[in-house]
């Protein structure tokens, strides 16, 4: 007799820059090397003390300007390393749910993120509201008043991308912001996901 295994655990892992927790295969590893200095792990196995980046250049370029991964590891970043990460994060297939994880984590980490209905009712500007595909019908009646996005992912995924322990159906960025911008740049396709007016 065969058993499936249903439920396998999916290890995750979180960027050291936008902090937005997903299945580490998803993002690059890269290690302290013997020589103290950061390597790329192409493998995934490489031994010593490692850290995970998004494979999105903004994390990248925010990685390279705040000395993320000197701190995380503990080692030299040589600046040969920067075009050969961005050269191997080109190759991989990022795709629209991640990208919108990152853009997330990032504006949550530099205070522009707006959590919950009442904090998105209380800002001046006008905001781009993105809710859970599991939120209640009154948290989406209140989406559809405004510039949204139906996420791909549920309130427990949004609570976790924003660092929040639970609980959040939905987040919103004032248009002024460049992370707004940037999300409305992205052309969101994946899992039926669209900016509906």
């Amino acid at each position: 007799m065969t058993y499936l295994r249903t439920n396998k655990h999916i290890p995750e892992r979180s960027c050291c820059v936008c902090r937005v927790r997903t299945d580490k295969r998803k993002l690059i590893r890269l290690v302290r090397s013997p020589e103290g200095i950061a390597v790329i792990d192409i493998a995934g196995k490489l031994p010593g003390r490692g850290t995970y980046i998004c494979p999105d250049d903004e994390c990248i370029t925010r990685a390279e300007k705040s000395g993320a991964l000197k701190r995380a590891l503990g080692a030299s970043v040589q600046p040969e390393l920067w075009p050969s990460l961005r050269e191997y994060a080109g190759g991989l297939t990022v795709d629209a749910g991640m990208k919108i994880r990152s853009i997330l984590g990032l504006s949550r980490k530099s205070g522009a993120l707006l959590v919950g209905a009442e904090n998105i009712e209380r800002c001046r500007h006008a905001v781009i509201v993105l809710f859970a595909s599991d939120c209640s019908e009154r948290v989406k009646d209140f989406a559809m008043t405004h510039d949204h996005v139906a996420l791909g992912m549920n309130v427990e995924e949004l609570s976790r991308t924003v660092g929040s322990r639970g609980g959040v159906q939905v987040v919103g960025l004032p248009v002024t912001t460049g992370f707004a911008k940037k999300l409305k740049r992205l052309e969101i396709t994946e899992r039926g996901s669209a900016f509906e007016h």
